[in-house]
């Protein structure tokens, strides 16, 4: 049973990896053309998301909650901007 909640975990982080990844790219094409500020902090939260993914399938250390931190102040920065 374990090994099956490894592989959910492990299938799941690759799937965040891939659409944070795509997400990254979708808002990094917005901000080019907009040019404003939350989008780049959104984007910039995305990049983290899939940072966090990608050393997550390598390192599979559960202890990575700073990168969530980072992750809410970006969409915390980017949702007071005006």
């Amino acid at each position: 049973m374990g090994d099956k909640i490894n592989e959910l975990v492990m299938f799941s982080a690759v799937v965040i990896s891939g659409l944070s990844l795509l997400l990254f790219i979708i808002s990094m094409l917005s901000y080019s053309r907009l040019r404003e500020i939350k989008l780049l902090f959104i984007s910039l939260s995305f990049l983290v998301f899939f940072i966090k993914a990608v050393l997550f399938i390598f390192i599979n250390n559960r202890n990575l909650i700073v990168m969530d931190l980072l992750i809410i102040a970006f969409l915390y920065i980017a949702a007071a901007k005006k």
